[in-house]
């Protein structure tokens, strides 16, 4: 309709009217792209808050995560200090807890962290919707932390298959059945596992004295289960620094989102 006008105001030569048509239709123009624009902000804008909070969500997940792996593995590191205990006293005699605390010091939870919303922001190239440079940054060095932390936690030294090889599977099976990993949940989610605290056994006398037997048989096992509880030391000091970071990402990543 504005065109018509347009070339009805041309051949009459009311070129004032010409003037006021097109003004009409350059701020018509220059309204539709300023509303255009605003509305792709607002979608960005509400697109960066949605990945905010389910990134937020996710890092109290691995904060969680890394905090009862912490836990499991002090469970863990105690079964092997009461191993080391009692390797150290040759004369000393041993029976079930002697099997309970070698089998339980092998006990790992290599299961990494939740990383797909960052992986995903990542692909999609939206990186910049967590926050300004600084924030952006400390995702970036979280996430890189993690992964050489991944492969520090999945590293599994010498002790926990000389153990499993020489323990005999009925042993191995009974700890499991009674003592091995329990589920952790937080609202519904699995967050990890742990340990019982007690673990009864009910072993015959000789497959006692068989698992007791292959198990202290084993040459330089002492010197094994030494480097493993190093190795152990590692792993907490890792994961406890990891979970402190995802508690900090959190909390920045909160501040932008208000």
């Amino acid at each position: 309709m504005i065109l018509r006008r347009i070339r009805e105001h041309v051949t009459s030569h009311n070129w004032f009217a010409v003037t006021i048509d097109l003004v009409i239709v350059v701020a018509g123009v220059f309204l539709g792209m300023q509303v255009n624009n605003w509305n792709e902000n607002r979608i960005e804008a509400q697109q960066g808050r949605d990945y905010r909070a389910l990134l937020i969500g996710e890092l109290d997940f691995n904060a969680r995560q890394y905090r009862q792996q912490v836990a499991y593995y002090r469970q863990v590191k105690a079964h092997g200090l009461a191993m080391l205990g009692a390797l150290r006293q040759p004369g000393r005699p041993r029976g079930a807890d002697f099997l309970v605390d070698a089998y339980q010091a092998t006990q790992i939870d290599p299961t990494p962290p939740k990383r797909y919303i960052y992986n995903e922001m990542m692909s999609a190239g939206l990186v910049s919707r967590l926050g300004d440079f600084r924030v952006q940054e400390l995702a970036s060095d979280y996430y890189l932390n993690v992964t050489s932390v991944d492969e520090v936690a999945a590293e599994a030294p010498p002790y926990r298959d000389i153990v499993r090889r020489a323990m005999p599977y009925p042993i191995q099976q009974q700890i499991q059945d009674r003592c091995g990993d329990r589920l952790v949940a937080f609202k519904g989610r699995v967050v990890g596992i742990a340990l019982l605290d007690k673990c009864e056994l009910d072993l015959s006398p000789a497959l006692l004295g068989e698992g007791v037997s292959r198990v202290s048989g084993q040459p330089n096992l002492e010197l094994d289960l030494n480097r493993y509880l190093g190795a152990l030391d590692l792993k907490l000091a890792l994961l406890d620094f990891n979970r402190r970071l995802s508690e900090e990402l959190g909390a920045e990543l909160q501040k932008v989102h208000g």
